[in-house]
Order: C-alpha cells, then sequence, then structure tokens
C-alpha cells in the first residue's frame, strides 16, 4: 500500500488547549461573529467577545457547583448552539465533556454516565432528563443535572455568581493538549459502548489546519 503525506500546516503548542481558541478570538476580534443562534425564528449573529462572556457565565456556575478539573460532565443534547456553548464552558472549568447522544435509552446512558464516572449531567428536553433520573440512583457519582429546555443555563448564571473571571481563566488554562477533551462512547454493537478519549490536542489540530489550508474564507484568518 503506497502511503502519501505531508507535514502539517499548524502545529498544536504543547501547553494549549481549546479554550485558546474563544479566549484568543475575543481579544483579537471581539466584534466579529463567531456563531449564530436562532432566537425567536431568526438568526442572530453572536460576537467573539459575546460568546466568551457566556462561556464564562456558564463555567463559573459548573465550578460554583463543585465541578473540578478533571471531572467529566455529560451532555446530551441535540446540535444546538447551547452544544458548543456548554462544550466550551466544560473545557473553560477544567473538565471533561462526555456526549450522550440524544436517542440513548436509559441503559445506555446509564452505562455512559457511569462507565465515565460522570459528576454532572446537562440535558436538553424533558425527555432526556427523564432518561437520567430514571437510573439516578445508578449513578451515585452523580450530584447535578441541568436542562437546557428547563433553565439550566439561567441556573449555571445564578450559582456561579460570586465566581471570579480569573478562577475562570486559572481552571481554563489548566488543560495541556494532549490530555482528555472529549470522551465519545461508540455506538455498542459488538459489545457495551467503549469510551474513546480524543485530545485538546487532536481537536485543536484539526480546527488550525483547517484554518491554514482554507485562510481566504476566513475574514480574520483565526481558529
Amino acid at each position: 500500500m503506497r502511503e502519501f503525506s505531508l507535514p502539517a500546516l499548524y502545529e498544536v503548542p504543547a501547553d494549549g488547549n481549546l479554550t485558546d481558541i474563544v479566549r484568543r478570538n475575543a481579544a483579537q476580534h471581539p466584534d466579529v461573529a463567531v456563531i449564530a443562534r436562532k432566537v425567536a425564528g431568526a438568526w442572530q449573529d453572536v460576537t467573539a467577545r459575546e460568546f466568551l462572556a457566556e462561556v464564562h457565565t456558564a463555567a463559573k456556575g459548573l465550578i460554583a457547583s463543585g465541578v473540578q478539573p478533571g471531572d467529566r460532565v455529560g451532555l446530551m443534547s441535540r446540535t444546538r448552539y447551547e452544544w458548543t456553548l456548554l462544550d466550551f464552558a466544560i473545557w473553560s472549568a477544567g473538565a471533561i465533556t462526555v456526549p450522550v447522544y440524544e436517542t440513548s435509552s436509559p441503559e445506555q446512558v446509564r452505562w455512559i454516565l457511569s462507565d465515565s464516572g460522570a459528576t454532572a449531567c446537562v440535558t436538553e428536553l424533558d425527555g432526556h432528563t427523564a432518561a437520567v433520573e430514571s437510573v439516578r440512583e445508578a449513578l451515585p457519582a452523580l450530584k447535578h443535572v441541568w436542562q437546557i429546555e428547563g433553565g439550566g443555563l439561567a441556573e449555571l448564571g445564578r450559582l456561579g455568581q460570586d465566581v471570579s473571571d480569573a478562577t475562570v481563566e486559572e481552571r481554563g488554562s489548566l488543560a495541556r493538549a494532549d490530555d482528555p477533551a472529549t470522551i465519545v462512547y461508540t455506538s455498542g454493537t459488538t459489545g457495551r459502548p467503549k469510551g474513546c478519549v480524543l485530545t485538546h490536542r487532536s481537536f485543536f489540530a484539526e480546527c488550525g489546519n483547517v484554518v491554514e489550508r482554507l485562510r481566504p474564507l476566513f475574514r480574520t484568518g483565526e481558529c
């Protein structure tokens, strides 16, 4: 088999992690829209500065609730703005995201949250929360469950009011490139789902190299 390779266009610094992206964008391009969300049926831009502020607000709530560096936090939701927001918030709290597919059965939810040792979980809809609560007795490590469509982000905002920006900055800088960012569980077609660890480097390298290769598409030239 013939193999063809090229050197990477972007090298992830050894001390870098994914929270660097939102911090750097907010510092260098605060008024540039980095994402859009649908509000009352209309798409609304979110600037780099606004996104970082929302990430920090959620991260403060997680920290105030007792989420520690290296803790696993489940995230059971469809693809939506809040998923991205919470992913970065979990990393900014120094924790690790454990995605749970939105159609997972209660037994699958139990296994993933138990095997990963998740100490908290964010769900999206009533049905997702019900699935988690139905197996809660089998999850002694799980201390908190917040629901996106049940005021969960607002609750995190209230909980984190006394946490300083400096605390979030410190937590967000703890992870290094080769530390776990996410634990993704397999479908389990040949047995119980197995946790696959994805590092900050693996995500960061994809992002950085895409930006370098497609630089004309990025107005700011930043990842």
